[in-house]
């Protein structure tokens, strides 16, 4: 299944078909046996934690690197652009300049490990914490800023948060846009697969959620759906520790996520978030068998969320920092960094150098973000309908009437015209 030494087992249940009634006794089920005994089922099968890149930054006996050493220093790149871009536009909306932010540090390998298995044309569905995603997608930076700033170049017109990001189209790989809703895109998602299986194509549907989002009422429909219809969809859960401030062990019970896709039929596997080895092969894995199967598949990436849900967030109230400082110790650019200097790739001054450089870059491109105009909020109203609906008219006039009343708040002179 792999180029690596070591194989990669997805957990799944396999459909029967029942050849006489004593072999099944009823439809819809894997049961083949009967017993007289009212013992309940309190656990179907262990999902171990795929670990294969130690925390020392050796690899696991038998494993060998299943990337070049140009795509693992891509992937570091990324990792640590992102960690320098989440900690400037953090202190930038500290600062009042961009209105909101939200940081994937801890997360950096969940979501470029994952980016850099997958194949171009894979249709990405992100939730919020994506950013490597992005940046392997070939994102440019200023883009990503002038999202923040929901300036006149924000390529959704400033109607959304900061950080919502969509890929520009010249990147030529299909991505939809950032949502706030959690597990909107779950359901979504396996409707796209479903069409790639229809249409016998090379394509996956990559739908990125965390454990909160696993919570609502969406997931076990899209589950069911993935399941049901073989759609080529891959799911990846980053389980993170929490849910805003809610941790796991007060959000549910049971053996966390990968253990609930299987009841649907949909094979799973737990990974070390934080080996971006393991989540490099495990994405590969999983794609093949997508591909193979036409089928779908979960992919349960465990790590921690060092950050703060979001700016709007305080960590301290429910959480110690000294286990959040012991995660941050553990993250996965830390672990990454001691193999590549192992191998004899990477050195402490290419490190410095690179981390300076990142920190120009969005420096500069804040200050020509910063500089733009905004957005008209017109454009609110716009790209729905073909003509403008009664209540969005007068919605719309609402809007200009409060804006005219209070022009010094809202800088009319920035707006862009239309």
């Amino acid at each position: 299944m792999m180029r690596s030494g070591a194989r990669v087992a997805l957990l799944g249940v396999q459909r029967r078909a029942c050849s006489s009634p004593a072999d099944l006794v009823f439809r819809g089920t894997l049961s083949s046996s009967l017993t007289p005994s009212t013992d309940f089922v309190r656990k179907g099968t262990d999902f171990p934690i795929l670990r294969q890149l130690m925390p020392s930054g050796d690899l696991a006996e038998g494993v060998e690197q299943p990337f070049s050493d140009e795509v693992g220093l891509k992937m570091y790149d990324c990792m640590v652009r992102s960690s320098v871009y989440d900690t400037i536009l953090n202190d930038a909306q500290r600062q009042g300049r961009i209105s909101f932010y939200m940081t994937s540090t801890g997360e950096e390998a969940t979501s470029v490990g994952t980016a850099a298995a997958l194949e171009p044309q894979d249709l990405m569905w992100p939730q919020y914490r994506e950013l490597c995603m992005f940046l392997w997608r070939g994102m440019d930076l200023q883009t990503i800023v002038d999202t923040c700033y929901c300036n006149v170049d924000c390529l959704g017109k400033g109607r959304n948060l900061p950080i919502f990001y969509m890929l520009p189209k010249e990147t030529g790989t299909p991505s939809l846009p950032v949502k706030a809703p959690l597990a909107t895109y779950v359901p979504q998602a396996p409707g796209a697969g479903y069409a790639f299986k229809l249409r016998k194509e090379n394509k996956v549907s990559v739908c990125y959620f965390g454990d909160g989002a696993a919570s609502e009422g969406d997931t076990p429909s899209g589950f069911n759906f993935a399941g049901v219809l073989g759609s080529q969809t891959l799911f990846i859960c980053r389980n993170n520790g929490f849910a805003i401030s809610t941790p796991v062990e007060e959000q549910y019970s049971g053996d966390g996520i990968a253990s609930r896709s299987v009841a649907f039929d949909v094979p799973s596997m737990r990974v070390d978030g934080n080996d971006i080895v393991a989540v490099y092969n495990a994405t590969k894995a999983a794609r093949e068998l997508i591909i193979k199967e036409r089928r779908s598949v979960l992919l349960e990436l465990m790590t921690y969320r060092v950050g703060h849900h979001s700016t709007s967030d305080d960590s301290s109230a429910y959480r110690n920092d000294t286990e959040r400082s012991e995660a941050a110790g553990a993250g996965p650019i830390r672990r990454f960094r001691r193999y590549l200097t192992k191998k004899g790739l990477w050195s402490d001054e290419q490190d410095k150098a690179l981390r300076a450089e990142a920190r120009k870059n969005v420096v500069e491109a804040l200050r020509s973000g910063g500089q733009k105009q905004k957005s008209n909020p017109d454009l609110m109203f716009t790209d729905l309908y073909d003509e403008p609906i009664p209540s969005l008219i007068e919605q719309r006039a609402e809007m200009n009437r409060h804006i005219a009343a209070h022009r010094d708040r809202y800088e009319v002179a920035k707006f862009k015209d239309l």
